[in-house]
């Protein structure tokens, strides 16, 4: 197709390919593969800018949740609850 924009050129390796093959699923059917790896680069791009969240914070919000297995009765869920969604989801043999 006819663009005023640059073109670039990127080899299929294997890790790309890969990548294209994982992606298929959630990309429109019958997408051209210059689309596909287009819209891999600019979903890729968006992820990594919107990964904002500071290693402090991430650091904050793990030790949060380990202090609700420290003391399960500050959780905000009803551990009985979970435990019971377990054992229907998963019984036993």
């Amino acid at each position: 197709m006819a663009t005023s924009h640059p073109r670039i050129q990127v080899t299929e390796d294997p890790e790309l390919r890969r990548a294209l093959r994982d992606a298929a699923p959630h990309l429109r059917p019958g997408l051209p593969r210059s689309q596909q790896v287009r819209e891999l680069a600019i979903v890729g791009a968006r992820h990594i800018a919107d990964d904002s969240m500071s290693e402090e914070r991430r650091k904050e919000l793990i030790e949060g949740l380990v202090s609700y297995f420290e003391h399960p009765e500050t959780a905000p869920w009803d551990w009985e609850l979970m435990r019971e969604s377990k054992r229907i989801a998963w019984p036993l043999a």
